[in-house]
């Protein structure tokens, strides 16, 4: 029998977070992100006075699970998904095959809000 597979769009802290409490449970999970990093976002502003390099701030997503044989990670961009077939509806992502879910966890972040501060975006 397939062990369940867990989806999870985002790699931002809730996307992580559930991956990793995902550790030793039975499943298999895959990270969905459009970006092959996760930014730490509390210490930007350290970055734009440079007092962090960007490095500093952003990690591979791959590589923070690279110790957890359960999560598989897969750049690109989903747009949607249809519960009835549990397909996500992913951008092109080089012929990987379609991807399935037991279950959906939607961690896709925020966005940011300038107040209008032009050049700050």
């Amino acid at each position: 029998m397939a062990r369940p597979h867990v989806v999870i769009v985002g790699a931002g802290f809730g996307g992580l977070a559930t991956a990793k409490a995902l550790r030793r449970a039975p499943v298999d999970v895959t990270l969905v992100d459009r970006h092959n990093f996760h930014t730490f976002q509390p210490l930007l502003y350290q970055v734009a006075t440079s007092g962090l390099t960007p490095g500093d701030v952003a990690h591979p997503a791959r590589g923070i699970f690279q110790a957890q044989r359960n999560v598989t990670f897969r750049l690109t961009t989903a747009t949607g998904a249809d519960l009835a077939t549990r397909t996500p509806h992913l951008e092109a992502d080089h012929g990987a095959q379609e991807l399935r879910f037991d279950h959906l966890v939607v961690a896709a972040g925020a966005s940011p809000h300038t107040f209008g501060i032009p050049r700050v975006g």
